[in-house]
């Protein structure tokens, strides 16, 4: 049984490190292509998930993880195939949809193993909103001085 836990946990930290990693690749794309641009490296984490999907299945039979943790990881590998079979296809994914997809991923594993909870991180992932804020705010700023300004000067 040892054995078989210490595998469970090498794939739940090969899991959630191949979804970060996949994560931060989908922010910084530039190119959406699969197979020119940075989506290969997307896609190069993605199949080590499926790997580690599909071994942790196995060992969370054999660890004694309940039947509601091996459906969860059968759900998950099945999206990851629906996924890879998208993609060969060759439907297109925006960044968000890429974000979106793999924070989903990642939630429904940290759920099964509390002890990796990495959306209880309160870094500064605000910060690009706020930029996004502080221009709007700053444009709008400018635009009614500006208004102000052409007023008295126009005299309109």
């Amino acid at each position: 049984m040892k054995k078989e836990e210490k595998f469970y946990r090498y794939n739940v930290r090969n899991i959630l490190t191949n979804l970060l990693q996949a994560e931060e690749h989908a922010k910084a794309m530039n190119t959406l292509s699969f197979i020119e641009g940075e989506g290969s490296c997307f896609l190069k984490h993605l199949l080590f998930v499926r790997g580690e999907l599909s071994e942790i299945i196995s060992h969370s039979s054999a660890t004694g993880k309940g039947s509601e943790t091996i459906k969860t990881y059968e759900k998950l590998l099945k999206k990851v195939e629906k996924f890879l079979d998208d993609v060969e296809k060759g439907k297109r994914f925006t960044k968000r949809e890429l974000i979106l997809f793999v924070r989903e991923l990642r939630k429904a594993v940290e759920r099964e193993n509390r002890a990796y909870s990495t959306f209880n991180c309160a870094c500064l992932h605000a910060i690009p909103y706020l930029k996004i804020l502080l221009i709007f705010v700053a444009g709008t700023c400018f635009g009614v001085l500006l208004h102000i300004i052409l007023k008295f000067v126009l005299g309109v």
